[in-house]
This record gives C-alpha cells, structure tokens and sequence, in this order.
C-alpha cells in the first residue's frame, strides 16, 4: 500500500499542519519541514493515479494547496498551481456522479471548485475549468437541489455554486476554513502510541484544532 498523499489522512493534511505550527510558533524546522513534504507530494503526484476524492485523492490536495495560497502560506499562481488537477477532474462527468460524499464524492468535488474559483478568480479575469464542466456541474447542482435525501452540506454547497453560476464573482460565497475537517477530532485522553497522525482524527488534527481555535 502507497504512502496517503491526501488531506485527511496524509502529507497534504501534515503540509497545512506544519505551515500553521510554524506561523504558530516561529521555528523555522517547521517551516522546512512543511517545504520538505510539498516537493516530495508533487514528486509522488507526477508518479502516481490519485482519485478525485476529497479524502485522499485530487480534489482534497487542490483545496489544501487553495488553503495555503488564500491564507498566505505560499505565494503561487493558483491556476497554474492546480492545473494538472483540474484537467484530471474536468474527465470525471458530475452529472454521472453518483456518490455524494466528501470523502470520495461529489461534495468534495463542490468545496474544491468553489475554493478554487475564488482563488483563480482573485488573480485572473476567468475562472478556472472550461465552460462544460462548470456547465455541467450547474446541472449537478439543480439535480442536488430537487433532491429530498441530500445531506444539509452537500445542499448548501450546491446552492452556493448555482449562486457563483447565475451572478457570477458577485454571488460567490465560500469560505475557505478548516473547521469542518478537525471539528469530529479525537480527544486527549484517546492519544496514544497507536494514533494515526492524520487531520481528520489524528494527532496532527487534534493539535491544528488547538492552534486555529486559540
């Protein structure tokens, strides 16, 4: 089994780890450390077949690389940055998606082109993608919409992308946090030698909980 390159519970989620720790306390090690692990992540990205999944694969990378740009914590052109992503996405038809999860689905797929767009779009006059796709994704999200068994989530992700669709930069509305993926974290009395070091109920997301909540 590869080493897990994603966000929750791999080197893109120890990557934004280590970018706060270091802005959190000044020593430069994590700052080299959190350099270290993006070369060796677009090294292992270049070599491998990751799924669009928000978890583990494409999706999930891409909104942490938005993360870091947006936050300050690299100074990049977010469409260049992100373009071998998009492509692999833009192959995947939403309108023939049916897993709606975020972790391997369709809401992932929704909070990584709403970062993405409002990161683009900051810098460049179009957005990200080519007019199918976002096309094609608005169908999704009028589909999610008429849905009566669709998360609260995945609904109001849906609505803010239609609103981004129909009015444009004007109606966009997303922000860019990572509460919703640390929030579930374990707690200090279930640490242990055994606990995974991963964002989502792991030791790195127990203590970015601690740093962006104080």
């Amino acid at each position: 089994m590869g080493v897990d390159m994603g966000l929750f519970h791999g080197k893109m989620g120890l990557i934004l780890f280590f970018a706060h720790y270091y802005k959190h306390t000044g020593q430069q090690i994590y700052e080299d450390t959190a350099d270290e692990l993006m070369a060796e992540l677009i090294e292992e990205i270049k070599r491998s077949t990751l799924s669009i999944g928000f978890a583990s694969g494409l999706s999930g990378v891409g909104w942490g690389m938005e993360y870091l740009m947006q936050n300050g914590f690299m100074d990049d052109d977010s469409l260049e940055v992100c373009d071998a992503f998009d492509e692999k996405i833009m192959v995947k038809d939403p309108r023939r998606m049916t897993d709606f999860s975020l972790e391997t689905g369709l809401e992932g797929v929704f909070h990584y082109v709403l970062t993405h767009i409002k990161g683009v779009m900051n810098q460049h006059s179009k957005p990200p993608f080519d007019e199918t796709y976002l096309g094609d994704l608005y169908q999704t999200a009028k589909i999610v919409l008429k849905s009566p068994n669709i998360s609260e989530a995945m609904r109001l992700l849906a609505s803010k992308y239609s609103a981004f669709y129909e009015n444009g930069m004007s109606g966009l509305d997303y922000t860019l946090q990572l509460s919703f993926i640390v929030e579930d974290t374990i707690l200090e009395k279930e640490i242990s030698n055994v606990t995974p070091l991963g964002l989502k109920n792991g030791l790195t997301g127990f203590l970015l909980k601690s740093i962006i909540t104080t």
